[in-house]
């Protein structure tokens, strides 16, 4: 059923390399997100970064089990940061934390301890968080000094503006959704996708319709993802639990209704995975 990841579908795509976008070739890499510093019940799109890593090569990520709703629009290898051991985990590596993780949530030895590998075996360490300027005071005692201060080779890069290279290096500028909408390159992966074969492509909930979305769009992938890890039995309220799950995704909108068009495709093709690729394969026109 496979149809290879969601990133190979776009050109020029396995010539674009992380280091094409970061401009450095230092192991060791601190990505300033400005939507991890919103706080509080209404913060959301936690893990929006995730898909442009995954479509540079990172797949393993640690987060907080927070952000984790069982149910994820790409496929991606999560180690839980309450579990995960700094002397065993591999590279290369992305690391979503922000400060008050690192101070009040653990997290101060976890991010020391992978910096210092990171530099001294060479291994792709991308540390996300909300500030230019990560600070581990347990090892560092003068105030306000940062591990960008201690770790020179540390290289600091923001979010916003490395996804905004990549909607033009990569897509070159083919997504119909607007940037200010959201900055989660896969949703512009559809939408670039989406165009190019007529289909609707002006906003996320647009390329979730399944009934007029291509066989390559990446949405398939999310709801693959759902038969792929056996969730049917898993999760009592599907509607829901996409929902909410979508919120870690996604910086604005209603995703209740990207939600339904997930759900009422699973239903048509009854969460099973050969009907649902018969599904894809199928001419919109008669599904």
């Amino acid at each position: 059923m496979t149809t290879g990841h969601w990133y190979e579908r776009f050109d020029d795509s396995e010539a674009f390399q992380l280091v094409d976008i970061v401009h450095t070739r230092t192991p060791a890499i601190v990505v300033k997100d400005s939507q991890l510093q919103k706080r509080g019940k209404q913060a959301r799109a936690q893990l929006r970064s995730l898909p442009l890593f995954q479509s540079l090569g990172l797949n393993r990520v640690v987060h907080t089990d927070l952000w984790d709703n069982e149910y994820s629009p790409i496929d991606y290898e999560h180690i839980s940061s309450e579990n995960v051991d700094p002397e065993e985990v591999e590279f290369p590596l992305v690391h979503v934390v922000t400060q008050d993780g690192i101070l009040e949530y653990g997290e101060e030895d976890l991010v020391r301890r992978l910096l210092e590998r990171s530099l001294d075996e060479d291994g792709q360490y991308v540390l996300i968080t909300d500030t230019t300027a990560p600070r581990t005071p347990t090892y560092t005692k003068k105030p306000g000094r940062s591990v960008v201060d201690d770790f020179p080779a540390i290289a600091v890069r923001d979010y916003a503006s490395l996804a905004n290279s990549f909607l033009e290096d990569a897509l070159d500028g083919r997504s119909r959704i607007p940037v200010v909408d959201t900055r989660n390159v896969f949703f512009h992966a559809a939408s670039a996708i989406h165009a190019e074969a007529g289909a609707p492509a002006d906003g996320i909930e647009a390329v979730f319709d399944y009934t007029r979305a291509p066989t390559d769009s990446p949405v398939w992938d999310s709801a693959r993802y759902f038969v792929e890890h056996d969730l049917e039995n898993v999760l009592e309220d599907y509607s829901d639990h996409i929902r909410e799950a979508l919120r870690s995704w996604t910086e604005k909108g209603d995703t209740q209704r990207v939600a339904n068009h997930i759900l009422e495709v699973l239903r048509i093709c009854d969460y099973d995975a050969s009907t649902l690729e018969n599904y894809r394969q199928r001419d919109p026109n008669y599904r």
